[in-house]
């Protein structure tokens, strides 16, 4: 089976996923909705998480064997951390290739979404004619891994305002049953997909002052490819 999947929540990582289908002829499926035990040829995109690999992402990679494995990770335009190593080493040695691709963050506005799709060329052609690579080990920041959703949660705040009407979209897409009728519990990771699902745009976010200096921070947006 030749595939691509992807993980998204703000639909960044869809995207570039729907695209390399396209590119590739290969069928497009959610792993949240669609799953196989095996792949011959399987691309996988999906955002990082504060420098980790999403949660999903790990149960899925625990539950499937891959000959082929393109993986190719999105990142806010912040630190992309050093989750493709983290997948080699631990889930799935069978890689040809991949990618760190900056994308918008979902936590600033006008940031600027991934459009020059030219540079995923190399991919393209290097899935098309397969052999395996060692990914590199990139820098991750010491504190990546302590509480990374607490994390999330001591950041960010979402809030509803009165243009809620209580169609509870929010609740039937989230992933974790973290949210209902737009007021959100202890699971939330605050990955966004209520808020930029929401048709009354009755959601919106607030971010704590340490968080949005670390925003502020000069951002990267280097497309980095291993071939």
């Amino acid at each position: 089976m030749n595939t691509v999947a992807f993980y998204s929540n703000t639909g960044q990582s869809k995207a570039i996923a729907a695209y390399l289908a396209s590119q590739l002829g290969f069928p497009l499926i959610d792993i949240e909705a669609n799953f196989a035990e095996h792949y011959e040829n399987l691309v996988l995109v999906f955002p990082v998480h504060c420098q980790n690999i999403p949660d999903i992402v790990k149960d899925f990679l625990k539950n499937a064997t891959v000959d082929n494995l393109t993986v190719i990770a999105t990142y806010g335009k912040m630190c992309c951390g050093n989750v493709l190593y983290e997948i080699q080493r631990s889930y799935q040695k069978n890689i040809v290739a991949g990618a760190y691709i900056p994308t918008k963050h979902p936590y600033v506005e006008n940031d600027g979404t991934f459009c020059d799709f030219d540079k995923l060329k190399p991919l393209v052609e290097k899935i098309k004619e397969p052999s395996y690579i060692q990914l590199p080990k990139l820098y991750k920041n010491p504190f990546a891994n302590i509480f990374p959703k607490q994390r999330s949660r001591f950041g960010l705040k979402i809030q509803k305002n009165k243009d809620c009407d209580g169609c509870n979209l929010c609740a039937e897409s989230c992933s974790f049953g973290a949210i209902k009728l737009g007021t959100t519990n202890h699971g939330c990771i605050r990955c966004l997909r209520c808020v930029a699902l929401c048709p009354k745009k009755a959601l919106t976010v607030k971010l704590k002052l340490p968080l949005r200096l670390y925003l502020g921070k000069k951002k990267l947006a280097k497309v980095v490819i291993y071939t």
